[in-house]
This record gives structure tokens, sequence and C-alpha cells, in this order.
């Protein structure tokens, strides 16, 4: 039987694991999720999702005649130039990826990388931001994070760590009394936190709280309404430094055109309303395949 060489990919999240066989043009071949334990405020405890997902896809490679070349693999932390994770805010680990993965799939390339810069590239290549010349990528799911995209290629920064517009401050002009990041503010999670701290139900993300509001919970319309005002306005900001081609915005919360959407999409245009044609607000065309795309061609490139 002849097989066909292709990349194993994953892009690792707070809320899902991703898993997928990518062939050498792009295409998804085969997709899986599992949900990402928890271990209190962190997730995937010792990385043991990130290894069982990729034990099965190796597993499913085998059972379609198809051979792993590498793998590239997403995570939603700092991670450096030689693909170590540098920080610890998001995932529960205490084993480097690289030698959990390449434990699962020995003698196998293991390539790690950031999950936005991930993502990024898989739009650069495939995506929404194919033929523009840069691009400022922004990840709104479980968290928030970015990335500047030059000639195709996300920017890491010095230390990797230039992914970081979560830190950013929220603006006064739309919650004065907030002290927390932006991150804490508008992200997936922070809409679910945000939601619970005013009483009466508890949210764990977004989705929960867009129900809420759509049963006409005043509380949540105005949580999800402060959320994208917040990220819009920050997104005007940000114009006015890199003076981008586009904002191509990814992410399950960045891709739903929902209440946060429209909020975020009115608040940017009044940010931008002294500038002649403001960069376009574009959503990721490969929508939750883009970090698995993007992974892969790290992996293969």
């Amino acid at each position: 039987m002849s097989t066909t060489e292709v990349t194993a990919a994953l892009d690792v999240g707070g809320t899902k694991i991703a898993a997928g066989l990518v062939a050498a043009d792009g295409t998804v071949l085969h997709r899986a999720e599992r949900p990402t334990a928890v271990d209190g405020r962190l997730r995937d405890p010792g990385l043991a999702g990130t290894a069982a997902a990729a034990r099965a896809l190796l597993a499913e490679a085998g059972r379609r005649g198809l051979t792993v070349g590498a793998l590239g693999a997403g995570f939603p932390e700092y991670v450096a130039a030689d693909g170590l994770l540098t920080s610890r805010e998001v995932l529960a680990w205490d084993i480097q990826p690289q030698r959990v993965l390449r434990a699962e799939l020995p003698g196998i390339p293991v390539v790690v990388g950031s999950d936005v810069r991930c993502g990024a590239l898989g739009e650069a290549r495939y995506g929404a931001g194919r033929g523009l010349d840069n691009f400022l990528y922004v990840s709104l799911g479980t968290g928030l994070s970015s990335t500047v995209v030059l000639g195709g290629t996300p920017v890491p920064g010095r230390r990797g760590e230039a992914i970081a517009l979560g830190a950013f401050e929220v603006p006064a002009s739309v919650d004065p009394g907030w002290r927390g990041s932006l991150e804490e503010y508008c992200s997936g999670r922070g809409i679910g936190d945000r939601r619970s701290a005013l009483g009466g139900v508890t949210t764990p993300g977004a989705r929960e709280v867009t129900e809420l509001a759509e049963r006409g919970d005043p509380d949540a319309v105005r949580v999800l309404a402060t959320a994208g005002a917040a990220l819009g306005t920050v997104l005007a900001m940000a114009v006015r430094l890199l003076d981008p081609d586009a904002i191509v915005l990814g992410g399950g919360l960045g891709t739903a055109r929902g209440p946060v959407w429209s909020a975020m999409e009115s608040a940017y245009a009044e940010g931008c309303a002294a500038r002649p044609d403001a960069p376009s607000l574009l959503s990721a065309a490969l929508g939750p395949a883009a970090g698995l795309i993007g992974a892969a061609h790290l992996a293969s490139a």
C-alpha cells in the first residue's frame, strides 16, 4: 500500500485541544477536538491531554495509510525561539512540550510555537492575510493575544513575547474603575468571570453570557457590550502605532459575529474616524483550523 506523508498538528487552547493531519497544500485531512482539562485556574495538567491528542493523531494516520513526517504544535504561553515555553499562565505544565511530544512520536521531528503565531501563520499563508504585506492578527477566545505579521511571517520579538495585547489596560473611556488587564475584561474567560462577579449565576465563558443576554439579562448585555468596546478602542490605538494593512480577528470569540463583535466594530470605527481609509477588520478565513494549519506549516517549512 502506498503512503502519503502528512504533518500532524496540535492547537492547544484553554478550552479545547484541536488536533489534525495536514497535507502539504494546507488541506486538513482529519480534525478532532477534546476539552482541555482544568486544574484550578490552569489547564491540561502535565500536558496529559496534549500527549493523548498526539497519540490519537499517530493512530489515525496509521488507519488512513498516512505517514507523519513532522508534528507542529501551538501553545497559549510565551514561547522562545528554541520552542521552549517561558511562562506558565494558562497550562499546568511541568515538562516542556517538546519532551512530552517526542516521547509520544519517537523519531518524528517536533516543532513548538506560540498558538497565536501559528494562527497568524495559517492566515498569512492560506487565509484572510494572504496577499497582505502586513497585518495585525488578534486571537480572541478563552484568552486574548496578538502578533504582527510582516511579509507573511509573524514577528516573535526578542524573547518570543510580542503577543501580549491581553496585558494592555482597559481604556478609561470604557470603564474608568477597572483595574485588571484587557484580557481579564474582554476574553471569553474574562467575560464569564465579570458576569459571575455580578451575582445571580455562574458563567464560565462568553457563550453562557451570550445566552443570558439573549434571554434579556441586562448585566450580560452590558458585559458583552463593554468587552467589545474595550477591544475596539484598543485596536484603534494599535492602528495609530502600527498602521497595518488590516486587522485579522481569529479565535472562537473573535470570529463570532455576535454582540462582542458588533460593539468592537462600532468602537473601532469611532476610534479611527479621523483616519481616511482605516484598516479593515477581517474575520480569520480559516476559522478554527487556522492554528492547526499554521502549526503544520511551522513544522514542515
